[in-house]
């Protein structure tokens, strides 16, 4: 009996060596893995750690602890309000990432939906296509112009926006990696032997193309991060209580000849994380086309 669990707890835990092994042969998921474990870590741990708080009740206008008349107990320094600037980072940080990761989630349960209709519904297919290239033909910007003069200039209006211009692209580009999956001679294989199409769709389809659809997703991750904050820069849906990166640097700009690292440090937060979502990106891709 124990030698059977004991068996039964090495079977279930051998994909663990497995998967560190290729994380560990491919550079680029190594750094990015790794990096976006630190991201994750320190989006948690902003509230339980950190403690950080957006009420201005330090000294005002204090430069970053390294420079003369810093104070180490404020790194990045504190703004004209009293505004603790590393706080405020990690604050806006957080905010960044949950919107980029709620907006992303919504794109990808409404584009699953959408591809099983296109994929079981071929009449519909047609119809569909066309209404995602006319979503998909209009920039953000632009959309967010509309929804703001038309309907209220909040955080939600803005990330339907960024939603609705990234859900087109998203599901087309899988769709045609599912018919072009379709149409290989092993599908057809499995159609003569029987198989509905549920379950070539399920079975065959989406495993195959799994790696693929990852790729998508943390590709659209960094292209919707970069659309938020562009957009909150521009003054678009800024909320005071709960700022994110892009609104940080719009307000960072009155201070920027004092201390120019408060208006930089957001910047750097956006580049450092597209770049990891980019390796990791490329990371996967080179696994696959190395599988």
């Amino acid at each position: 009996m124990f030698n059977q669990l004991t068996q039964k707890t090495i079977i279930h835990f051998d994909w663990l060596p497995l998967l560190l092994k290729k994380l560990h042969s491919n550079i680029y998921l190594l750094i990015s893995t790794y990096g976006i474990i630190a991201i994750i870590g320190l989006v948690l741990s902003t509230r339980w750690f950190f403690h950080a708080q957006v009420d201005p009740i330090y000294i005002a206008s204090l430069p970053p602890a390294w420079w003369a008349n810093g104070d180490v107990n404020h790194i990045l320094g504190t703004d004209i309000n009293g505004q603790d600037i590393f706080d405020y980072l990690l604050i806006s940080y957080r905010t960044t990432t949950v919107m980029t990761i709620k907006t992303l989630l919504y794109i990808v349960i409404f584009g699953a939906i959408i591809n099983y209709l296109l994929f079981f519904i071929p009449f519909l297919r047609s119809l569909l296509l066309l209404i995602l290239r006319l979503f998909a033909a209009i920039p953000p910007l632009l959309g967010v112009i509309v929804i703001s003069l038309v309907f209220k200039n909040s955080t939600t209006n803005l990330l339907i926006v960024i939603g609705l211009t990234y859900m087109p692209r998203f599901i087309y580009n899988v769709h045609t990696k599912i018919i072009q999956e379709s149409l290989k001679t092993y599908i057809t294989a499995y159609r003569l032997d029987g198989l509905s199409s549920f379950q070539i769709l399920s079975r065959c389809i989406i495993p195959n193309i799994f790696p693929f659809y990852l790729t998508e997703i943390i590709s659209l991750f960094g292209q919707m991060i970069l659309a938020i904050t562009t957009l909150t820069f521009l003054g678009f849906a800024n909320d005071i209580d709960h700022p994110d990166l892009g609104m940080m640097m719009f307000q960072m700009k009155s201070i920027i000849y004092s201390n120019y690292w408060a208006f930089l440090s957001p910047g750097l937060a956006i580049i450092i994380t597209i770049t990891l979502v980019y390796l990791l990106s490329f990371g996967l891709h080179n696994q696959r086309i190395g599988n």
